[in-house]
């Protein structure tokens, strides 16, 4: 049979990602002849590699880390979410325009809404300032949160990305990775790629409180190292990235394909 549509996910590393089976199973829902691959591309070489992919017909693009911010720099036609977040993770092309979309911060939401968890008047705590925190920050702000705090182990980073949100409406402050939390956080959200690349977490004091929900945007067969972390501490409510990374893939898969599956997948279908 041949292949009518070609898909990947780019990143580095790239062999965890469980996007080739996601992106499967909504094919199968719709009986549509894909192919989905998993691609690692160095960061230094993604602009000729991604343009060669789209020369040898592939029709949609996913982008994972470290590559998210790049890809918003490959684009020619963006999103207002691209736009916002200078984030992408889809890419397609429509003639001989590269155009680019960030479906990570709604993926989220809507992960967060199954989950029955509103972000509405409440303290956020997001961890890490890089591309993946950029593409789920506007999404955040316009649930109408307390405040959303940014932890970063540069505190310079993070002030940069809370420059890069200002005109946005919602309150964002940022805290030095050394200091001690006066508040508790009704939901970490850890982005940084700490547990991915086998770094040690630091993590300032009192992160963790008696009520606090955690979510990991990445995700494991295993207890996130992150999530164990949190789980050592106390927490009960501690969710990883699947959920989302669900709902994101079938944003993408839309933009794609015109088509909206179904996101209630088991999760022992993918992992």
């Amino acid at each position: 049979m041949s292949i009518s549509k070609k898909f990947a996910v780019v990143g580095n590393p790239i062999k965890h990602s469980l996007s080739p089976r996601i992106h499967n199973i909504f094919a199968r829902e719709f009986d549509l002849d894909i192919s989905y691959e998993a691609l690692c591309i160095e960061p230094e070489e993604f602009e000729l590699s991604i343009a060669k992919l789209f020369e040898k017909g592939y029709q949609g693009l996913n982008v994972t880390l470290p590559l998210k911010e790049l890809a918003f720099e490959f684009a020619d036609n963006l999103s207002e979410e691209s736009d916002l977040c200078r984030s992408v993770n889809t890419l397609w092309m429509k003639g001989s325009t590269r155009c680019a979309d960030s479906t990570d911060g709604r993926g989220l939401i809507s992960d967060l809404n199954n989950k029955n968890i509103t972000l509405k008047k409440k303290e956020i705590v997001i961890l890490g300032a890089g591309g993946s925190a950029k593409a789920i920050i506007p999404s955040i702000l316009r649930e109408s949160p307390k405040r959303l705090t940014i932890i970063n182990r540069t505190f310079s980073n993070a002030e940069q990305v809370a420059d890069q949100f200002s005109s946005l409406e919602g309150n964002i402050d940022i805290i030095p990775i050394s200091e001690s939390l006066n508040f508790q956080p009704d939901l970490v959200l850890n982005t940084s790629s700490a547990g991915i690349l086998d770094q040690d977490f630091k993590l300032p004091e009192n992160l963790f409180g008696d009520h606090t929900c955690v979510y990991d945007l990445s995700y494991s067969e295993e207890l996130t190292p992150f999530i164990k972390i949190a789980v050592n501490s106390g927490i009960k409510n501690h969710f990883d990235g699947l959920g989302m990374l669900i709902e994101q893939a079938a944003l993408s898969f839309e933009i794609w394909t015109g088509l909206n599956p179904n996101t209630s997948i088991d999760r022992n279908e993918i992992i």
